[in-house]
């Protein structure tokens, strides 16, 4: 670590992802000199964690972030890398910097970082709670011989030994995951778990139109009657604009066990809840319905009637309780288990039990630094895209308010 000081930063953004470079152009309009510390290269989860058939699930209009583009695209891991190499063209970053440690000093904050160490005023947290993989303890009595990768690590089907592959996790990674393996021609066993979806289209329009503007993303933490709601991955939708549930993956070839739960030997044993978590995507699905008619009916729009579900084709569900790794030629898994985020570098005062930081919306609980990028932050959409802005024009005003204080 270096050992030089430089002092009078008037704001330090930590992290060059989207989040990152939503925060710095919302302090350069609010006028707040500022520098962003960025440990690798902009966007680089984005650039490491991403398998090759990635596509956003939200359309362009909805990642204003990432310049005009079509109302309908859905862009490529790479052409995301590429739209925020030209947003953090204009915007004051430094690559390469990683920051160890983080604490009050004065009325301000010092940072120790890989290049010298800096002291700034106020500090916008921008590394996102999404990019360190999660594994569960289970990954560790699998059999030596079988490969085993998690979602930042895969990156398509020919990476993977050949034989069948067990998906651990059928949320959005998963079920994408899965797909992508399918098309490929490879035999899927997919673990499930309760996610929710929804359908791409109800009563004439993509249904993540309507979601926007019955203020589905809009939701705040308080407004939620089940706080457990936060910990729920982001309902299934398809890369791409499209549906996708787990009727479709079964029947698309895909084997729906449940959650594995014990390994003895070559065989991995999964509890019952296939059913419950195929009914629990179609409960999510059958709710956002709801939310839309209600909204149709309360402005009395002139609607479509409903599209079929693709789910209105019954699947028969017989899941097999316990695979045979070697039987059944499962030569690889891929954990498709979440990832959270590496909060370790902040003032302990910043953090929970859990490590993960401590904060009122945007603020921590310490004056003069904020959080962009985490789930649920602020509201439903402070995790994606769609939400770095609006989320990081509030930090840049409240930036620019304390600065003059």
């Amino acid at each position: 670590m270096g050992t030089g000081r430089q002092t009078g930063i008037d704001c330090v953004v930590v992290g060059a992802g989207p989040a990152g470079l939503a925060a710095s152009a919302a302090l350069t309009a609010h006028g707040v000199e500022h520098v962003v510390l960025e440990r690798g290269r902009v966007g680089e989860s984005w650039r490491t964690q991403r398998w090759d058939s990635f596509r956003l699930n939200t359309p362009g209009w909805m990642n204003e972030l990432l310049g005009e583009q079509a109302r309908d695209a859905f862009a490529t891991g790479a052409e995301v890398v590429q739209r925020l190499e030209k947003v953090a063209a204009d915007a004051p970053v430094r690559a390469g910097v990683g920051v160890a440690r983080l604490r009050q000093r004065g009325d301000g904050y010092a940072l120790e970082t890989s290049g010298g160490d800096l002291q700034a005023r106020t500090v916008v947290v921008a590394t996102g709670d999404q990019n360190v993989p999660r594994v569960p303890a289970l990954a560790r009595t699998l059999p030596d011989g079988v490969a085993q990768y998690h979602t930042a690590d895969y990156r398509g089907p020919a990476m993977l030994p050949a034989g069948a592959v067990l998906v651990v996790g059928s949320a959005q990674s998963g079920c994408q995951i899965a797909e992508d393996l399918l098309a490929a021609g490879r035999r899927v066993v997919l673990a499930t778990s309760p996610a929710g979806r929804f359908t791409w289209r109800h009563r004439g329009r993509d249904t993540i139109d309507w979601l926007v503007e019955v203020g589905f993303f809009d939701q705040r933490p308080r407004d939620l009657p089940d706080p457990s709601v936060m910990r729920a991955a982001q309902p299934i939708v398809a890369s791409g604009g499209r549906s996708l549930s787990l009727q479709a993956l079964a029947r698309a070839g895909a084997t729906l066990v449940g959650r594995p739960v014990a390994v003895a030997g070559e065989r991995v044993t999964f509890d019952d809840s296939v059913t419950a978590n195929v009914a629990a995507g179609d409960a999510f699905a059958a709710r956002v319905r709801g939310m839309v008619d209600d909204l149709i009916r309360r402005q009395g729009l002139d609607a479509t009637p409903p599209e079929p579900d693709d789910t209105d084709a019954p699947v028969d569900l017989d899941p097999p309780v316990a695979l045979d790794l070697r039987a059944d030629e499962v030569a690889s898994v891929v954990w498709c288990t979440g990832f959270t985020g590496d909060f370790s570098w902040l003032d302990p005062a910043l953090v929970d039990a859990d490590g993960q930081p401590r904060h009122q919306d945007t603020a921590a609980p310490a004056p003069g630094v904020w959080y962009v990028g985490l789930k649920w932050l602020v509201r439903r959409s402070s995790g994606i895209l769609h939400g770095f802005p609006r989320d990081a024009a509030e930090v840049a005003a409240a930036v620019r308010t304390h600065l003059h204080t």
